[in-house]
Formats: C-alpha cells, structure tokens, sequence
C-alpha cells in the first residue's frame, strides 16, 4: 500500500497535470485524485505513472503571473463548506464588534461556541476556487476583507476524512457585521478560497490537533501582520464538525470542510489590492496567493 501520499497539480495556463509526491518522488497520478484518496483510506491500490523530475522549490515560486510550469489548485473540489466559530478567540473577537445581534443577552457568536450545534455554512464551488500562487480577491463592495488561515479536511460522502490542506476562508467581514443575514454574500464569491498546494494523506499527519497555524499578510515587502495557533486550541473536534455537516445533507466525495479560525486579523490589517497572504501549517506545507480587488 501507498503511504505519505501528497497529491498536487501544475498548470501551464493552458493544460493541468496531477502529480503525486511518495517518499520525495514525484509521480503522474494515472486516476482522479479524490479516487485516489478513497483507494489510499481503503487500503486498495493507486495508479501511478512514470516518475518525473520536478523542481519543486523553484516551481514553487512562481504565481500566475509568470509564464512556465506553476501551482494551481490540488483538484476540483466539488463542494466546499465552512464550520465556524470553533475557536475562543473567535468566539471574543467577534463579540467584541459593535452592533453585534443578540439572543437572551448573549452576541450570536457566544450562543453558537457554546452550542451543541456548530455553525456549517457553504462556502465555494470548484470555479471560486483558487490555488498556490492565484490570487484571492476583495470584493469590489467591500472594504474590510480579511484572510481566515485554517486546516481543510476533505471528506467522503459518508463522512471519513481522506486527506488535509491549507485553506482560506476569504471573508469580507464589513458585510457580514453589517447583518447576520449577509453571511452568504461576505463568504461566497469569485476567488473567495484558497487552498493548497498539497492534499495530505491522513498517515503524514500524525496528530491533527497538534498543528501549527501561521498568517502573515505582506504588503510592498513588508510583514504587516503576523499570528500563530495551534490546532489544539479547538473547541470542536474534527469528527464532530464532520458530523453535523453531513446530518441529513448528502455531501460528494471530496467535499472539503473548513474547520474555523483561530487567527484574526484587525481592521487596520483589512486586505489591499497587491497585498501577499502567506499560511503555513507544520507538516502540510505553505499556502501563498496575491490579492487583487473585483471591480
């Protein structure tokens, strides 16, 4: 059987090609990557194709817009979701908003940490979908945008986690602040995710709550924000988020779920075209897109 398997895809701007890094080898993926992560949690085999040399590090520096071989998203996700609110710091920081609608004297946000019932809420299609080195983007109503660092799990249909990954749950948090009822609207738009570069096989991580989380945004150069969590600090486990998405709610095979958010950015760290968003998380890789501003 296959272990410590790391599924990526390259683009040429016209084509893409999926590949498979095993024990630092690089190979053709000759099967869809979320088969491939079924085959590899059953324990049956992947089909590989012929090993090829890949500079990763130097492909790895390379965003759209610079002609040659470069990342782009690890496949196609065919739904993504989000479950939110799962760490305190979101929880204090969200509270903290003013005109933050309440219920018996407590913010939405209180009621819903302490909840038996999480928050799930949709978040992309495979087109709002970008990856390592494409850009995420502001909305063109918005004015205080935000990255939201957080570990992705993709899941099959009855719930078992195949693989993880980095991914960001872009928010424009003006427009969700503005009124709960606008959360679709703040959380579902073109280039509102990102994710990548690599989806992990469960066996290369050896404990998913003990994982570094790191932000940084970059702006002409500079690091104007940086914060740091740790995966341990969630309220909600991974199961149990996994649990009430797929309550009644059939979801395909491959479906990502966000699992929150434990770093948050203020609004004088409010996202700006040309700005560099940069995710890291111990034992998965580093996640890096520019930002551009919708028209």
């Amino acid at each position: 059987m296959v272990t410590f398997m790391r599924i990526f895809r390259l683009s040429n701007g016209i084509s893409n090609f999926t590949y498979v890094m095993i024990n630092g080898k690089v190979f053709e993926l000759g099967m869809d990557p979320v088969l491939a992560l079924m085959n590899h949690a059953k324990g049956l085999s992947v089909s590989l194709g012929s090993e090829v040399l890949i500079n990763i590090d130097e492909v790895f520096k390379r965003d759209y817009r610079v002609g040659g071989l470069r990342f782009t998203k690890p496949y196609d996700p065919p739904e993504v979701w989000g479950s939110g609110i799962s760490y305190e710091v979101s929880r204090r920081r969200y509270s903290e908003e003013g005109d933050v609608a309440k219920i018996g004297g407590k913010t939405i946000y209180e009621r819903v940490y302490d909840a038996e019932r999480p928050e799930i809420f949709f978040k992309a299609t495979a087109g709002r979908c970008v990856g390592h080195g494409e850009p995420i983007a502001i909305r063109g109503d918005s004015n205080w945008t935000l990255p939201e660092p957080e570990l992705g799990v993709v899941i099959s249909r009855d719930g078992r986690v195949l693989g993880y990954t980095i991914i960001d749950d872009v928010s424009a948090r003006d427009i969700e602040a503005e009124n709960p009822l606008y959360l679709p609207q703040s959380k579902i738009y073109d280039g509102c995710c990102a994710f990548g570069p690599f989806i992990v096989t469960p066996d290369e991580i050896k404990d998913p709550y003990s994982l570094q989380i790191r932000l940084r945004i970059i702006r002409g150069g500079e690091v104007i924000y940086e914060g740091e969590v740790s995966t341990r600090q969630m309220r909600r486990r991974i199961d149990e988020q996994v649990k009430y998405l797929i309550r009644n709610n059939t979801v395909p095979d491959g479906t990502i779920l966000m699992t929150g958010t434990g770093i948050l950015p203020g609004k004088d760290s409010a996202l700006r075209e040309g700005d560099v968003v940069e995710i890291s998380i111990s034992e998965i890789g580093t996640l890096i897109t520019p930002v551009i501003k919708l028209k």
